[in-house]
């Protein structure tokens, strides 16, 4: 007995060694990650303070600046007003008098416009072209519609129809059931 008590003793290890090991690992451990860090780090932060000031969208041009400012919502303008628009300033491209003006304003402007980011539609064209195929899958989807209203109007008066004629084979089984004991017990002698 006293053999085993000595053996464990040895093969334990004190708490405090173990405890002392660990903390030294541990420090060890977090000297390389600060080293590992400042690494990594010291070409980094010059990058990270040129980028901080940096901003992404709509940029600043000459004196229509507010028309682009984050504060003011632009309001949608439906696309027929777009094609309406767009076959004005084709009409007045077209005049001999201003329409060399005009055309020059327009292209600046359309120039900056899209320079800052913003979409600019103009061409009568393509504007027809995406009226008139959103009519079209506007029609598509309502026959879609249609179709599906219609799939489920038949799914539904097929069930009704199930039903009412599961409730008149009941009705009919009980009355069968009926029938039969009754007869059953007009078998029996003595009645």
């Amino acid at each position: 007995m006293e053999k085993l008590d000595l053996e464990s003793d040895i093969m334990k290890k004190p708490k405090f060694l173990s405890l002392q090991e660990d903390d030294t690992f541990e420090k060890m451990r977090q000297s390389r990650l600060q080293k590992n860090k400042r690494k990594r780090d010291s070409g980094l932060n010059v990058f990270e303070e040129v980028v901080k000031d940096l901003t992404y969208g709509y940029m600043k041009i000459g004196d229509g600046d507010e028309i682009y400012g984050k504060n003011r919502k632009k309001k949608r303008v439906s696309k027929a007003k777009e094609l309406e628009m767009a076959m004005t300033l084709e009409a007045l491209k077209k005049d001999q008098e201003k329409g060399d003006i005009v055309a020059k304003n327009h292209s600046w402007q359309a120039a900056i416009s899209r320079a800052a980011g913003i979409k600019i539609h103009d061409d009568p064209k393509r504007l027809k072209k995406r009226i008139h195929k959103e009519t079209k899958m506007r029609e598509k989807n309502t026959e879609k519609w249609k179709e599906r209203v219609d799939v489920q109007q038949k799914f539904r008066a097929e069930k009704q129809q199930k039903r009412s004629e599961n409730v008149i084979d009941r009705i009919q089984q009980k009355k069968m059931r009926k029938i039969a004991k009754r007869e059953k017990k007009l078998l029996r002698p003595g009645y």
